[in-house]
């Protein structure tokens, strides 16, 4: 392998395991606030860690869910609740741009 590619494969592990990192008190059950509010969002792809495209984002990064079956959000931003774009309500501490776990909104809108 040559020396750039060695460089961009260090910085993507670096990434990675930084990325974990953040990730991991949302792993650890704290997906909602403890008021139980949630973040509107718009999020590319929505579905659970069973999913396979899901499962495809988390698992590089370390990240395993104890429930298989807990919302998660791939790609997303922020928008106003009730917004017909608003898909997804991401829990405490939501990781913009990779994923963020949550739940599904009721209509458009996020408690």
């Amino acid at each position: 392998m040559d020396l750039k590619k060695k460089m961009t494969a260090g910085r993507l592990a670096g990434l990675s395991a930084a990325t974990a990192l953040l990730l991991h008190p949302l792993v650890a059950g704290q997906a909602l606030a403890a008021d139980g509010s949630t973040t509107p969002m718009r999020c590319r792809s929505v579905g659970t860690a069973r999913d396979a495209d899901v499962a495809s984002v988390l698992q590089p990064l370390g990240v395993h869910l104890q429930n298989p079956d807990t919302p998660v959000g791939l790609s997303c931003t922020p928008t106003r609740n009730g917004g017909p774009d608003v898909n997804f309500c991401a829990g405490k501490d939501p990781v913009h741009g990779i994923a963020v776990i949550g739940r599904r909104p009721m209509g458009h809108t996020c408690p």
